[in-house]
């Protein structure tokens, strides 16, 4: 293992290497977003050298902490260098954690900065301290095709539970572990074991040891931090960013079972669409009693598909109704509206099978039955429209 020996960083010398300072008129303020249903804060620092499509850096802070603990640690680098922070409040002062505090949380905060400021959605960072590092390793490996890197102070794994947030990881991602060698809370062997599992799986993982340091961030956070963005700065996502919502192991079991009934339901409600749609080539070869038993079985298929429909929208509502992310609820509740909609359909195919049925005057019939076709066919592009709301919102995009 390759280790970076650095002596004491002096907070003074740190301090007079920035060469642009903050002006007066650059505030910090303290911001609130709607995030899972409830008012998170945040603490915002957005230098008048801001950069059009500049980074951003999200900073975790430690246990019995605060956002702004870090924001103003870490504002007259992003005034130097021309780039936002942001540093969000855990739900609990004494730490992080998943899901109240992310992904979703952290994901929200990005998306509402994004809409705010010119940012390079590719070159958002993290960086925590102590239990805000781990949180942000973390994170960086749950969310990495959503986060371009992490730089952290403080923090390794410690706990195995803790090491199968490599499991998820979907890209390669480059990680950075800033730690002093006298750190009573994370020691070395610690941060040899974190190390040597990034590296396992092929991420990069830079680490850096500063002799005589303990687990103080404070006094020496100039050149922590200015260490934590040289490694970060370069740092970028190769496409752009993608969120995959984040489901509990205990609802995960329960969300799995529903999605396998919904996707049965599902399946079994389009065989029966596409035995329908071949049983109307079938009627137009046929006359008479053949033509009648055609319509008789598409009165029979189109009542069971719409009952598979019906049934797969009461199984999405019933699991969007599980402890599963904002994202999947709304997911989930727009796949019920869209199979609703399915079923409303088929409602209208069994209609038009029982109008020939019936009979009557030709001419009359045959308008009918093209009112209903048409009618079939805007409800089936509502729901085609639902699903594709749906999509967006399993993907963070938005309905």
């Amino acid at each position: 293992m390759r280790l970076r020996r650095l002596g004491l960083f002096c907070a003074a010398v740190a301090l007079l290497s920035i060469a642009a300072q903050a002006r007066a008129e650059d505030k910090v303020s303290k911001e609130a977003i709607e995030s899972g249903g409830r008012k998170r804060t945040y603490y915002l620092f957005a230098p008048s050298s801001l950069k059009p499509r500049a980074p951003l850096v999200v900073l975790l802070h430690g246990s019995n902490r605060d956002g702004l603990s870090l924001v103003e640690r870490w504002k007259e680098l992003a005034a130097s260098e021309g780039f936002l922070i942001a540093g969000p409040d855990s739900r609990d002062s004494k730490g992080w954690s998943t899901p109240v505090d992310g992904p979703e949380f952290l994901r929200d905060l990005v998306e509402a900065l994004k809409s705010k400021y010119s940012l390079d959605p590719r070159r958002v960072y993290l960086f925590g301290h102590s239990a805000g590092a781990v949180f942000a390793l973390h994170m960086a490996l749950t969310e990495s095709e959503y986060f371009a890197a992490a730089a952290v102070h403080a923090g390794a794994w410690r706990e195995e539970g803790e090491f199968k947030a490599l499991e998820q990881a979907k890209r390669k991602t480059a990680l950075a572990i800033i730690v002093g060698d006298r750190d009573p809370f994370f020691p070395l062997d610690a941060v040899r074991a974190t190390e040597a599992a990034v590296k396992g799986r092929g991420h990069e993982m830079a680490v850096t040891v500063m002799k005589g340091h303990d687990h103080w961030y404070y006094d020496l956070a100039p050149g922590i931090n200015r260490e934590a963005w040289e490694f970060l700065k370069g740092k970028a996502l190769d496409a752009d960013p993608k969120y995959t919502p984040f489901v509990g192991a205990a609802d995960a079991r329960d969300f799995n079972t529903a999605v396998v009934q919904i996707n049965a339901l599902r399946a079994k409600a389009s065989e029966l669409l596409r035995r329908f749609n071949e049983s109307e080539n079938e009627l137009r070869a046929k006359k008479g009693d053949a033509a009648t038993a055609v319509l008789r079985a598409q009165v029979e298929t189109a009542a069971a598909g719409a009952q598979a429909f019906r049934d797969a929208a009461l199984a999405s509502e019933r699991a969007a109704a599980l402890k599963v992310t904002e994202n999947l609820r709304q997911y989930l509740s727009l796949v019920a509206r869209a199979d609703a909609r399915r079923a409303e359909g088929f409602d209208v195919l069994k209609a038009r099978a029982e109008l020939q049925l019936a009979g009557g005057p030709p001419d009359e019939v045959q308008t009918k039955v093209n009112e209903t076709a048409l009618k079939y066919q805007k409800i089936f592009d509502e729901a085609d429209e639902l699903e594709r709301q749906a999509e967006r919102a399993r993907t963070g995009q938005g309905p």
